[in-house]
C-alpha cells in the first residue's frame, strides 16, 4: 500500500458549523494521499454529515486537554506522514491546493530576485482570503497574501526552468487538472523582513519540522502566530505557491471591524507578557538582537489592537489604570523596537503609515517631553511640489522622515452661502503645530489667519484622544460686482511661504477634485477648484452651461453611465423642482416613529406652499401605515427620492450621517454634492446631554438648527467641542416625538436597555438598514446579563402576582439578535422594528428600566418611574456630560442584578408609582410640559425658509404658516 503523505488537522470551532463544507473542499482536491483528524476539546462529540460523499476522518479529543495548544501538540504527537496541514473548520481549499503546495516541495526553489537557488524549505504558503458573508459578499485576500505572495507562471513538469521576469500578472486558469507550478519563489525573512508570516492555516508544514518547534502549552490565545514566528525564528524562510489557494472564516487580527479576539481580555495585557515578550527574549537569546522581521510583526500586532479600539470601535476592555497599565506594556515593547521600524521608514502596507499615529507611537516610547521634531525647508523635485513652487517644508525626528508639508492638504468639510457670506468650515492636519508654522487663506488678496476653533476632531484609541486635527471656520463676504473672486491657502514658516493644496473629501464641501469639471452653482455665482484655489465667479446662462456640458462629457465617458444620466435626469426635471420649497424628513429607514414622522405629520396639514418628503423604505408597516392614513411617503432609493433629495431645502432628521442614509457614499456624492443646496436640522432620537462630539458636532451633517428638549442639552451643546458656539442654531422647542407620549397605563414592565457599539455588526451598505446577525452576540458579557435578568424567577412570580407584563425592548441595531435569547412564557422579547409602535409601548408600560438609553426621557416626560441597571460588569456607554445620574437621574441606580430585581418588586408591589424626588428632578430637566413641541419646531424651521428663499433668489412666502 501507498504510504500516505499529508495529514490534515482540523481544529473545531466554537459553534461546530461547517465541517462539511471544509470536507468537502478536501473531497474536491486532485490530490488524495492524505488522512483528516477533527480536534476538539469533546470526547463524546458526534459530528454527523448529511452525505455519505465526504472523506472519512477520525476524531482527537485527548483528556485533559485545555489550551489549543495542547491539542495541536497532542495532534502533532499522532501524525507520522511527511507533511501536515492544519485547517480551521469551515475553512476551506480552492482545487488543486494540495497538489500544487506538495509538489513545491520538489520544484526548484528560487529566491525573489531569481537570482540564485534556495536551500531546502519546510513550509509552503498559499494565498490567504477571508470568505465570510459577515465580511463581504465577496472574497477578501489577506493583505500579507495580496503584497507578498507572488503571481507566477504555471508550466508543465517537462519544461525546461526559467524564471519569470518581474511582477507581472500572469493568467491563471482555474481548473483542478492543471499541472503543478514548475518552481516557487522564496521568501527568506532576515534578508527580506517585510514579507512576514502570521498564521500557520493554509500553509503545509513538513511534519518533522512542526514537531521541532512545537505549540507552548501556556498560551491561551495567538499560538498559532507564536507557532509560526518561532518557526521562522528557526527555519527563516517560507516559500509561495501562488496558484494554491486557501479561504479562511474567522477573520484575522487586522479585520479590525470583526476580529473576535479583540472582544476578550487576553488579547491585551495577557497577550503581551504570554506571547510577545517571550517572543522576543527567545528571538535576542538566538542572534543577539531581535530580527528586523519580527519587529515588522511586533508593530502589525500594536497597529491590530490601536485600529481596533479607534473611536466607536471601543471595546470598553481598558479602563483606568488597566489602560495605564497596557500602555506602559506597550511602551516596553517599542523600546524593543528600532525607531526605523516604529516610523515605518519602509513603508509597509501592513503597518501604518499615518504621520499622527507614528508620532504617537513616539509619545508612548519615549514619553511627550522626550519627542522634539525638527522642521526643514528642501528644495524638492517632486513633480507636485514643482507645480506650487519646488519648496517643501520636511518635519523629522532624529534622522527619520515623519513627514513632508506637501504631503498634506487643506481639508474642506462644509461651504455654505449665507446671506451674502461664503461660509467654510475645514481641517488641517495637526502635527505641524509643533513648529513655528502658521497657517492663512487669502481672499481677494487679503490674508485670514486660520484659528483651532477648539471644536471635537479627536480621534481616540481605548477612549483616550490619541491625535487631533486642527478644525477651522473662515467667512468671506463676496462682492458680487467683481467678476473673479479667489481663495487660496499656504503656511508661514520663518518667513517662507509654502503654498499648500485642498482637498475636498465630505459630503459637504459642494466640490470634489474628481470629476474635474466639479462645480457648485448657488445664488449669483459659480464656484469650481481651479490653479491650486477656489474660484468664484458670477454665473452667467453661459458659463454655467459650459462647465455643466465639460462635467457631462468628462461623465459620459466613465463606464458606469449612471453618475451621467442622473445628471441629465436632474436637468430635465429642474423645471418641476426649482420654484419647490422642498423638506425632507427621515428617521430610521426601516423604521418610522420617531421624531420626524411626528414632525410630517403635523407640518402636512399647514397650507404653506411647502412640500413635504417623509422618506422610509416601502416594505415596512410604518409605510403602509402613512398610506393608509392618507400620506404619501417617499419611497427610500427610488429615483424619486433621489431628485426630491438633490433639490430640497432643508432635510430634517434624528440621526446623524444625512448622506449614507440617502444612499450616498464619499465616492458617489462627489458626482451630485454640487447640486446639494441644503443644510439639516436635527429633531434628535435621544437627547443631548452626555459627552457626544463625535456624532453630533455641528460640522457632521451641516447642521443649520438643532432642536431641544432641555436646558442641560442646550448648555452642553453649547461647549466649543460641539462648533455652535457664535451660531444662533440651538432652539428650546421641545422633542417632536414627546408630542405622542399620552398615559395609557397598561400595567407593564419595560426592560430597554441601549446597544454597545462593539457588540453590534458594523454598517456594510447603508446606514438606513438594519444591522445584520452577530453570531458572536451571544457569547458577550452584554448578553449574559440580560438574559439572565428576563429569566429571573422572582420577577417574574412578582410580576404575576401583581398582574404585571414584562416585555424586554432590543435597541434597533440588535434587533436582530432576537432569536439568541431564551424563550420565557412570562416574558416577550421585542425587535424594535417591524409593527411595533414605540409610541404605544411607551405609553402603556408603567415602568422602566434602562440603563443609558435615551428613551428614559420619554418615560420621564410622562412622569412614570425609571430604575437604572449599570451593571459593574459592562463599562458605562456614553460618557457624562451634563447630566449626571446620581444626582439628575429619574430613578434608582441599580448595579446588581439582585439589587434590580428587588426594586422592580419594590415598585410593582406599590403601583409603580414615579417617587416625589424623580418627579421634581423631571420638571427641572424638561424645558416644556405640553404637547405642542412640533408646533414650535414648524414654526423655526418656517421663519429659517424665508433665509432660504432669499438665498436662492425666490419671491417672498406668504404668511399662511405663521
Amino acid at each position: 500500500m501507498e504510504e500516505t503523505v499529508l495529514t490534515i488537522i482540523i481544529l473545531e470551532n466554537t459553534e461546530h458549523t461547517g465541517l462539511e463544507d471544509t470536507l468537502r473542499s478536501i473531497l474536491a482536491q486532485t490530490y488524495s494521499s492524505y488522512k483528516i483528524y477533527y480536534l476538539t476539546h469533546s470526547k463524546d462529540l458526534c459530528i454527523g454529515t448529511d452525505s455519505e460523499k465526504l472523506p472519512p476522518y477520525e476524531i482527537l479529543s485527548p483528556e485533559g486537554s485545555v489550551t489549543r495548544s495542547q491539542l495541536y501538540n497532542y495532534a502533532l504527537s499522532k501524525i507520522h506522514t511527511p507533511y501536515v496541514l492544519f485547517m480551521e473548520e469551515r475553512d476551506t481549499l480552492a482545487p488543486a491546493f494540495i497538489e500544487k503546495a506538495i509538489a513545491g516541495f520538489e520544484a526548484p526553489h528560487f529566491t525573489d530576485d531569481e537570482t540564485s537557488p534556495a536551500a531546502d524549505i519546510s513550509i509552503c504558503v498559499g494565498k490567504a482570503y477571508c470568505r465570510n458573508p459577515v465580511v463581504s459578499p465577496k472574497s477578501v485576500e489577506h493583505i500579507l497574501s495580496k503584497k507578498y505572495i507572488r503571481k507566477m507562471k504555471i508550466e508543465p513538469l517537462d519544461q525546461d526552468f526559467t524564471p519569470s521576469s518581474g511582477d507581472e500578472p500572469q493568467p491563471e486558469p482555474d481548473s483542478a487538472n492543471l499541472l503543478p507550478v514548475r518552481y516557487t519563489y522564496v521568501r527568506d525573512v532576515f534578508s527580506r523582513p517585510d514579507g512576514i508570516l502570521i498564521t500557520m492555516d493554509g500553509c503545509i508544514i513538513k511534519t518533522e519540522a512542526a514537531k521541532s518547534v512545537g505549540f507552548k502549552d501556556s498560551l491561551t490565545m495567538e499560538e498559532e502566530a507564536d507557532f509560526i514566528l518561532r518557526f521562522l525564528l528557526k527555519y527563516k524562510s517560507y516559500y509561495a505557491v501562488p496558484g494554491a489557494k486557501y479561504y479562511y472564516y474567522a477573520p484575522r487580527a487586522n479585520e479590525v471591524l470583526y476580529h473576535q479576539n479583540a472582544h476578550f481580555d487576553a488579547w491585551y495585557e495577557t497577550s503581551m507578557e504570554q506571547f510577545i515578550f517571550p517572543l522576543l527574549d527567545d528571538a535576542r537569546k538566538m542572534y543577539g538582537s531581535i530580527p528586523i522581521f519580527l519587529q515588522n510583526y511586533c508593530m502589525f500586532y500594536m497597529n491590530c489592537r490601536f485600529m481596533s479600539n479607534q473611536d466607536n470601535r471601543d471595546k470598553k476592555i481598558l479602563l483606568s489604570d488597566r489602560l495605564d497599565t497596557y500602555l506602559s506594556l506597550v511602551t516596553r515593547l517599542f523600546q524593543n523596537i528600532d525607531d526605523e521600524q516604529l516610523l515605518n521608514q519602509s513603508r509597509l502596507p501592513y503597518v501604518t503609515t499615518n504621520p499622527e499615529i507614528r508620532c504617537m507611537y513616539l509619545r508612548i516610547k519615549y514619553g511627550v517631553e522626550n519627542v522634539r521634531y525638527d522642521y526643514i525647508p528642501v528644495n524638492s523635485d517632486d513633480p507636485k511640489v514643482m507645480e506650487i513652487g519646488g519648496r517643501d517644508l520636511e518635519m523629522r525626528f532624529g534622522d527619520h522622515l515623519i513627514s513632508q508639508l506637501s504631503a498634506h492638504r487643506i481639508s474642506i468639510n462644509i461651504m455654505n452661502y449665507i446671506d451674502g457670506d461664503l461660509w467654510i468650515d475645514g481641517s488641517l492636519i495637526s502635527i505641524f503645530q509643533y513648529g513655528d508654522i502658521r497657517f492663512f487663506a487669502t481672499f481677494n488678496g487679503q490674508d485670514y489667519p486660520i484659528t483651532d476653533t477648539t471644536a471635537y476632531s479627536q480621534t481616540k484609541y481605548f477612549g483616550v484622544p490619541g491625535y487631533r486635527r486642527l478644525p477651522f471656520f473662515l467667512k468671506f463676504h463676496l462682492d458680487s460686482g467683481k467678476k473673479l473672486q479667489r481663495i487660496t491657502f499656504y503656511a508661514k514658516f520663518k518667513g517662507e511661504k509654502f503654498p499648500m493644496k485642498m482637498t475636498f473629501a465630505n459630503h459637504w464641501a459642494k466640490l470634489s477634485k474628481s470629476p474635474r469639471y466639479s462645480y457648485w452653482r448657488f445664488n449669483k455665482y459659480l464656484c469650481h477648484h481651479a490653479n491650486n484655489g477656489i474660484s468664484i465667479k458670477r454665473a452667467t446662462t453661459f458659463n454655467v452651461l459650459k462647465r455643466e456640458l465639460q462635467l457631462q462629457l468628462q461623465l459620459f465617458h466613465k463606464k458606469d453611465k449612471s453618475p451621467w444620466k442622473f445628471r441629465m435626469l436632474y436637468w430635465l426635471t429642474r423645471p418641476y423642482f426649482r420654484k419647490k420649497r422642498i423638506w425632507l424628513m427621515l428617521d430610521k429607514l426601516y423604521k418610522g416613529g420617531d421624531s420626524a414622522e411626528y414632525l410630517y405629520r403635523y407640518s402636512g396639514k399647514q397650507d404653506d406652499g411647502i412640500t413635504k418628503y417623509y422618506l422610509i423604505n416601502k416594505n415596512t408597516s410604518d409605510y403602509k401605515k402613512l398610506r393608509r392614513d392618507g400620506f404619501r411617503p417617499l419611497v427610500n432609493g427610488s429615483l424619486f427620492h433621489k431628485l426630491v433629495f438633490v433639490n430640497a431645502d432643508i432635510l430634517l432628521i434624528t440621526n446623524s450621517h444625512l448622506f449614507p442614509f440617502n444612499g450616498y457614499t464619499k465616492e458617489t456624492s462627489k458626482y451630485i454634492r454640487g447640486l446639494c443646496n441644503f443644510g439639516s436640522m436635527c429633531l434628535q432620537h435621544g437627547l443631548s446631554v452626555q459627552k457626544c462630539a463625535i456624532a453630533q458636532r455641528r460640522i457632521i451633517d451641516n447642521t443649520m438648527m438643532y432642536f431641544l428638549g432641555s436646558k442641560y442639552e442646550y448648555e452642553n451643546l453649547s461647549r466649543h467641542a460641539y462648533g455652535y458656539q457664535g451660531f444662533d442654531m440651538l432652539k428650546l422647542t421641545g422633542i417632536g416625538r414627546y408630542d405622542g407620549l399620552v398615559n395609557q397605563d397598561k400595567k407593564q414592565i419595560l426592560i430597554s436597555p441601549t446597544w454597545r457599539m462593539y457588540n453590534a455588526l458594523p454598517v456594510t451598505t447603508s446606514e438606513g438598514e438594519q444591522r445584520g446577525y452577530n453570531p458572536e452576540f451571544k457569547h458577550t458579557t452584554y448578553f449574559h446579563i440580560y438574559n439572565t435578568l428576563i429569566n429571573n424567577e422572582k420577577l417574574i412570580e412578582t410580576a404575576r402576582k401583581y398582574g404585571y407584563k414584562i416585555k424586554y425592548l432590543l435597541h434597533p441595531i440588535i434587533s436582530s439578535q432576537v432569536e439568541d435569547f431564551t424563550p420565557n412564557p412570562e416574558l416577550e422579547v421585542i425587535p424594535s422594528v417591524g409593527d411595533l409602535s414605540y409610541e404605544e409601548i411607551l405609553t402603556q408600560s408603567s415602568l422602566m428600566v434602562t440603563d443609558y438609553s435615551g428613551v428614559q426621557f420619554d418615560f420621564a416626560y410622562m412622569r412614570k418611574p425609571v430604575v437604572y441597571f449599570h451593571p459593574e460588569d459592562l463599562p458605562p456607554h456614553y460618557e457624562d456630560g451634563v447630566f449626571f445620574y446620581d444626582t439628575m437621574g429619574f430613578g434608582e441606580i441599580c448595579r446588581r442584578l439582585d439589587q434590580l430585581v428587588d426594586t422592580l418588586c419594590e415598585y410593582m408591589a406599590s403601583g409603580c408609582e414615579m417617587k416625589e424626588m424623580y418627579r421634581l428632578r423631571a420638571d427641572d430637566f424638561f424645558a416644556h410640559n405640553d404637547h405642542h413641541n412640533c408646533e414650535r419646531i414648524y414654526k423655526e424651521i418656517y421663519n429659517y425658509q424665508k433665509m432660504i428663499d432669499r438665498d436662492k433668489l425666490r419671491p417672498s412666502m406668504s404668511p399662511k404658516g405663521e
